[in-house]
């Protein structure tokens, strides 16, 4: 089965939060509500994400991991971990935490320029709230 970065990022997003709004789910992947909607059609097709209605507002609909999306999850955690051990393996203590902190600092680096609405990235997005 082959699955796109986005189809990737909307699973480990419906992992993380369990059930998650269409609209956080959009948020989260930085892309608009349309997109989402393709991304979870997709992945809806093939049997790893299901959706559902949220119990306070009908109209809010959600997302969540089938039992399929949940083994596929934490078989790709896992083959992550064994990477992070093969990358261990190959070097010192002091350079794979040198490593993490510099990979710390881009994701930092990339969560605030996607807050900041000063800086100027090179495509900007408007992100609209539904709920």
């Amino acid at each position: 089965m082959s699955i796109s970065r986005f189809e990737l990022l909307a699973l480990m997003l419906s992992e993380k939060f369990q059930t998650i709004t269409m609209s956080n789910l959009a948020q989260g992947m930085s892309v608009p509500m349309s997109t989402a909607t393709g991304i979870v059609d997709r992945l809806v097709k093939k049997g790893l994400l299901q959706r559902g209605r949220s119990e306070e507002d009908r109209r809010v609909v959600t997302v969540s991991l089938t039992d399929n999306g949940k083994a596929l999850v934490e078989d790709l955690k896992e083959h992550f971990h064994d990477f992070l051990d093969r990358v261990r393996s190959l070097l010192t203590e002091e350079e794979f935490e040198t490593g993490l902190k510099l990979v710390r600092k881009v994701i930092l680096k990339f969560q605030k320029s996607a807050r900041d609405p000063d800086e100027k990235p090179a495509q900007q997005r408007r992100s609209i709230e539904i709920e």
